[in-house]
């Protein structure tokens, strides 16, 4: 979905030269989560640049978590991006709407000057005109529309506080301005989120993305958690679903439109630790902390749980923490018949 390999080794050499090359083969190697210890530095970051956002998604715990956070300073990140030239890829994207932090630009600005590759996600209703020009010139790899919901009823019943037509409008606009000056970057995708509110409208979702010419569409489940759970396609009969979801990937074979992932159906328990997010992504939150995977932070407030902290880059430095005694725990007890606390109600944990 993001760059391809030998890209992805080119920049990497072009980045950190031969020390950059050998910390990836070493990656490559590691990843397969047979090493609590692992030998190499982070390739890629999900980095938080707030907690403020403007909808009240019904399917986002963001929504029912007490007042908390802020934004990440421009000099916090600045000294994450200079003090690890290993890192490759960020992903800008928190459990806020990244374009309310007033220094994001400035971020986007900063990291592709060192040769980072850029992508978030983003609820495209505050890309203007001239934020999208900006995204442009700057030089941002990937942005995907957060969009669930194929039509306006649907949309806005779930996005509350977000407008529809707004957001389509908004996600044209950008494309148009990139297609008219004959570049191919930024990349546009669609992230939807699932739920039983909006699963009639997956084939539609498929359409709409082909008419929108998106490269990518990825379909997600909802993450389990307190609020959230209960709009889940868990506990639905999978026999109502399927079918939509194969009329849907037909659809998909047909227009010609990429999607990236599907929805999972039914919670399979049977299938254990199949995510190595610990071993690769880790997620810093605003204020530093630095958290195994981007979906904890989504559950309501397991971000707040001593266990699910693995330290905090503006105390320690990012390898330190890598490395450190609570990082090999977690991957150890992911490995276990007891995983961590967090993981049990994942998806992602199962493979899903």
């Amino acid at each position: 979905m993001l760059q391809k390999r030998k890209d992805f080794v080119l920049n990497t050499f072009k980045r950190n030269h031969v020390f950059g090359l050998g910390n990836l083969a070493l990656r490559y190697l590691e990843q397969n989560k047979t090493k609590d210890k692992v030998s190499y530095s982070p390739t890629a970051l999900q980095i938080e640049v707030t907690t403020s956002c403007n909808l009240q998604c019904t399917m986002c715990e963001h929504t029912f978590m007490q007042k908390m956070g802020g934004h990440l300073k421009f000099s916090e990140f600045k000294k994450l991006i200079d003090q690890n030239p290993n890192i490759q890829v960020i992903n800008l994207t928190g459990i806020g709407e990244a374009l309310l932090n007033p220094e994001f630009i400035q971020m986007i600005k900063y990291a592709k000057q060192k040769g980072v590759y850029v992508w978030f996600n983003d609820n495209f209703t505050l890309m203007n005109k001239e934020k999208a020009e900006k995204m442009i010139e700057l030089g941002a790899d990937y942005i995907i529309m957060s969009l669930d919901g194929a039509t306006k009823k649907t949309y806005e019943k779930i996005r509350v506080g977000a407008k529809f037509d707004t957001v389509i409008n908004n996600f044209k606009q950008l494309r148009e301005l990139r297609d008219g000056k004959n570049l191919s970057t930024p990349k546009l995708g669609i992230n939807s989120v699932v739920l039983k509110e909006n699963v009639h409208e997956i084939e539609d979702m498929v359409k709409l993305s082909k008419e929108l010419k998106a490269e990518n569409l990825m379909f997600i489940s909802i993450v389990m958690s307190t609020n959230t759970g209960k709009l889940s396609l868990f506990g639905v009969d999978s026999k109502k679903i399927k079918p939509l979801v194969e009329k849907a990937k037909e659809t998909a074979k047909e227009l010609g439109v990429n999607v990236f992932s599907w929805p999972a159906i039914e919670f399979n328990k049977t299938q254990k630790n199949a995510c190595i997010y610990p071993w690769v992504n880790p997620y810093i939150g605003f204020n530093g902390d630095v958290i195994p995977c981007c979906f904890i932070p989504q559950m309501a407030n397991a971000r707040m749980e001593k266990e699910n902290i693995m330290g905090n880059v503006l105390e320690q430095s990012l390898n330190e923490i890598w490395n450190g005694k609570k990082y090999v725990e977690f991957r150890k007890k992911m490995k276990s018949d007891n995983p961590p606390k967090a993981c049990k109600t994942c998806s992602k944990f199962y493979g899903q």
